[in-house]
């Protein structure tokens, strides 16, 4: 079918079964985003794959993601939003299926990296059908099952890939089963999704995918590697500055054109910008945590991999319960007051975090995990549907490419700072305790746990785990902080009385925001 023969088949579109092959694909994407979590211990021992290796098999992915999702908004837009998550799926599989059977760190961060390529094709397509076919009075109601379906694959992959490896399989085995996933989307999507109107806006351009590229690399680059080489190193802070810079420059320029693929004009409302800081910084830490809690349950608790996907289902229950609540709790309180109380309880959750020890109750950290995804949950839907609410029909594609672009920014930058404090500070830590213990040991032991814990040094396996745990207490009060600056920003980020936009306070006003303003 042409770009010029699509039509929204709404005399014989199945909301239901629409729905679900959304959330199977969408689905299948954040499975790819957090399974190898998981996995990385595995892959350290097998591949020999060092912290900064581990942390771009997990950033490849989201950079890429982050990277191409302006561009495929506006492929969305102009050419067809079926056709393009029809194609992104396929090419989705095809790169996490091959992915999965290399033994090359190299290899595996390229085809990871081509996974976030077609990711983000992916991701604002699902949105965009939602606002496309959905009516108003129960478009609310979708994006909520699709924020939920979104929360629960982020806490289901750690479970799933747990259950793999435990079982014998080798760890590309965990990228199968997602390739499986986006397979099913696929068909799915073939069966169920009606073709949309084309609106054929704006012009494809790739200079600012170049840019945001460049940029959100080399802020990432310059983060990760303080690992190996400290925050004041030259390739630290120099390539942050650049990539800072760059990102900079290309907000400029899209501000100033008239078809931006980034319509960062969007920030004007105080509904989107609430929204779009919860929802990125939210992404921080919740991926951040996904990072370093995989080390502290397998190798300073000893919990094999199934153990510890196991001890993850209250991420998922979290999100099981949280995503009806938000509903009831945006109808009776209205959007910010829920997305705050979730930011809140996020923050409380990280605090939590520092009562977890070497022979601390798994009850702690269940409750804690709870707590954590629960407040996601109460950011995650009402601020997907506050931050949609601003977005024009017509640029449904970009608008969704735009908020998704700052949730996979924030978590790529989660993993890459939070992994990158703990690091430093276990490694500067285990230095400074070290210092009598021969410069071999010494170097091997600051690597990583992993590494002091195979060293066979006394003093250097004694030392690890509480350096360990002092890293890792040192990084969740810095995300505790982070949800301290979310909080603010969406209990202070007023809507301006020039443009008269305001957040809706009651069930009535959220019902009729939404309906109309998508």
């Amino acid at each position: 079918m042409s770009s010029t023969e699509e039509t929204t088949e709404q005399t014989t579109l199945r909301p239901f079964r629409a729905l679900l092959a959304l959330t199977l694909t969408v689905s299948a994407v954040l499975l790819g985003s957090t399974i190898l979590n998981v996995a990385l211990p595995t892959m350290q021992s097998e591949l020999g794959a060092s912290n900064t290796e581990q942390q771009w098999f997990l950033n490849a992915y989201t950079l890429t993601f982050a990277g191409f999702l302006p561009v495929a908004g506006s492929v969305g837009d102009r050419f067809g939003l079926k056709r393009l998550l029809a194609w992104g799926t396929a090419a989705f599989a095809l790169t996490t299926a091959v992915a999965g059977l290399l033994d090359s760190a190299l290899g595996i961060i390229i085809l990871r990296a081509l996974m976030g390529v077609a990711a983000a094709t992916i991701m604002p397509a699902t949105l965009a059908v939602i606002l496309r076919i959905f009516p108003p009075e129960r478009r609310a109601r979708a994006i909520a099952s699709w924020a939920a379906a979104s929360g629960l694959s982020i806490s289901l992959g750690p479970l799933l890939g747990g259950a793999l490896l435990s079982a014998g399989m080798w760890w590309g085995s965990v990228l199968e089963l997602v390739a499986l996933f986006a397979l099913l989307g696929l068909a799915a999507t073939r069966a169920w999704i009606p073709s949309t109107p084309v609106s054929g806006v704006g012009r494809l351009r790739m200079m600012p995918v170049v840019a945001s590229l460049a940029g959100i690399g080399l802020l990432v680059f310059g983060v990760v590697h303080a690992t190996d080489d400290g925050w004041a190193y030259l390739g630290t802070w120099l390539p942050a500055a650049v990539g800072l810079a760059v990102l900079a420059g290309l907000v400029l320029a899209e501000v100033r054109h008239r078809e931006p693929l980034l319509d960062v004009r969007l920030f004007e409302h105080a509904s989107f910008t609430t929204a779009a800081v919860a929802l990125t910084l939210g992404s921080f830490v919740v991926f951040g945590y996904l990072y370093f809690t995989t080390f502290y349950l397998q190798l300073v608790r000893g919990y094999s991999p199934l153990q510890t996907g196991l001890l993850f289902i209250p991420l998922s229950a979290g999100l099981v319960v949280g995503a009806p609540l938000s509903q009831r709790a945006t109808r009776r309180f209205g959007a910010r007051t829920t997305i705050a109380a979730g930011v809140a309880l996020m923050g409380a959750a990280f605090a939590g975090v520092t009562g977890l020890g070497a022979h601390t109750g798994p009850a702690w950290f269940v409750v804690d995990a709870f707590a954590l995804q629960l407040g996601f949950a109460l950011v995650l839907a009402p601020g997907t549907t506050l931050a949609s609410s601003s977005v024009p029909t017509d640029r449904a594609g970009a608008g969704s490419a735009l908020l998704n672009t700052l949730r996979q920014l924030g978590s790529a930058l989660g993993v890459a700072v939070l992994g990158s404090v703990l690091w430093s500070r276990y490694s500067g830590m285990m230095t400074e305790r070290l210092a009598d213990s021969p410069a071999g040991v010494r170097r091997t032991a600051a690597e990583s746990l992993a590494s002091a814990l195979g060293t066979g040094d006394a003093a250097a396996t004694e030392a690890a785990v509480p350096t360990f745990l002092g890293a890792m207490h040192t990084t969740t009060l810095i995300a505790a902080g982070v949800c301290g600056i979310a909080l603010l920003a969406t209990l202070f980020i007023r809507p301006s009385r020039r443009n008269g936009t305001t957040l809706p306070p009651a069930s009535v006003r959220e019902r009729v925001r939404v309906g109309h303003g998508v």
